[in-house]
């Protein structure tokens, strides 16, 4: 059985350890996910620095980190490190460079794919206009597209894709329905795989954007936390101890929460958040009120930062918005992080203390100094692709090494 863990290991590293089931293989998984999650953390560790973050014992660290050297997850440090000064030295480990996760993220209008490290450090990714010929055919381009990027990298293993997208998500049977892209029942895991030759993962973008700030930003050092994302659609997830929240049946919608204004919504209402802050919706109005001549985000700015003062008061109303749905939203959760993510944020740095004094005003919780944005910027979407990914790695490390998922 699993050694006891010690109540002060961080919660990122409990929550794997003990949570394999009752069964041999279950502790085994378990115990090799506690030790990968450790290195992931804090490495380079020495073996005895990681049965003391884990609780787990020297010798089960030991034949744990030598299952996941085999299976090329972790690596030995060329030097040794001597713990304490005196006695043997010790060789430590860190996570295995070879090893790499690519991405697809469908968005609306881009999509992005590219490929990340087991630290999530993003090696390469490409945009493209998302495909409009139809589910089938988009997916066979983008497979073909993602099996060139990865024959560019024969350095590297690639262990598999992580799709990610909006619309609704059956991760059980890989379907994938997507109103905005008029998809419906798009097997969409099968049809990638058979197009680049590699497992498939299915995921939501919103969760898979959580997967990577719990997996390698600051939430995972947080008993909750809220994300919080905006570009063309916005969305909302949530995570306790290190795990996110998954309801049954379709995902739930933020797009109708009410943030005030004259925006028309398709549901008949106004004020909408999405109808109100979504990129396309924000720039078709600047067009036809002739603040710009196209309606193109990069415009918008560009007048912006030329002293168009209109261009200014559409830019500022959009982070005021978004303010006031995160200070909803934060007395709703009352997490202890909330991150935002998203281009309507990440693109737009000049206008985060408009946000940030709406969700002050709005929240009626003490504390305002809560709210980070995410450290992935505009790469948000690859990253996030290929940590719906690495996170079922993270979880299931023999499984998955030794050809699972």
């Amino acid at each position: 059985m699993a050694d006891a863990v010690d109540t002060a290991v961080p919660a990122v590293l409990r929550r794997v350890v003990g949570s394999g089931g009752n069964n041999g293989n279950g502790v085994r998984e378990s115990n090799a996910a506690a030790v990968l999650a450790a290195v992931r953390v804090a490495a380079p560790l020495s073996r005895a620095e990681i049965a003391r973050r884990t609780g787990l014992s020297v010798p089960t660290v030991s034949r744990q980190v030598g299952e996941l050297i085999e299976l090329e997850l972790l690596r030995d440090l060329p030097g040794p490190l001597r713990e304490g000064g005196v006695g043997r030295p010790t060789v430590p480990v860190e996570l295995n460079d070879v090893v790499a996760a690519c991405g697809v993220h469908i968005g609306v209008t881009t999509t992005t794919y590219g490929l990340a490290d087991l630290r999530g450090n993003l090696l390469t990714s490409e945009r493209v206009p998302t495909p409009t010929t139809g589910a089938a055919r988009a997916l066979a381009e983008l497979g073909a597209a993602v099996r060139a990027l990865c024959r560019s990298w024969p350095d590297r293993r690639i262990i598999g894709v992580g799709l990610a997208t909006g619309g609704r998500v059956d991760d059980l049977h890989g379907l994938l329905e997507h109103e905005r892209l008029g998809w419906s029942g798009v097997p969409a895991r099968a049809a990638l795989a058979e197009a680049t030759g590699l497992p498939v993962r299915l995921n939501g973008h919103l969760p898979a954007m959580a997967a990577a700030e719990l997996l390698f930003g600051d939430a995972g050092l947080h008993r909750s936390s809220l994300y919080f994302y905006a570009r063309q659609t916005v969305g909302v997830a949530i995570a306790a101890h290190g795990r996110l929240h998954r309801g049954p049946g379709r995902a739930g919608t933020i797009a109708h929460l009410p943030v005030g204004g004259d925006a028309a919504c398709p549901c008949g209402r106004t004020g909408c958040l999405e109808a109100t802050v979504a990129e396309q919706r924000v720039v078709e109005a600047a067009a036809r009120t002739e603040v710009i001549s196209l309606p193109d985000i990069g415009a918008l700015r560009e007048a912006a930062l030329a002293g168009s003062a209109r261009a200014r008061r559409i830019l500022s109303e959009r982070a005021r918005a978004l303010g006031r749905a995160v200070g909803l939203l934060r007395d709703i959760v009352d997490p202890e992080l909330v991150v935002l993510g998203g281009q309507a944020i990440t693109d737009a740095p000049e206008y985060l203390d408009d946000l940030l004094r709406a969700f002050a005003d709005t929240t009626v919780l003490p504390g305002t100094d809560l709210v980070q944005v995410t450290r992935f910027g505009p790469d948000v979407q690859a990253v996030a692709a290929c940590a719906g990914l690495l996170a079922e790695l993270y979880d299931h490390p023999l499984s998955f090494g030794s050809g699972g998922s």
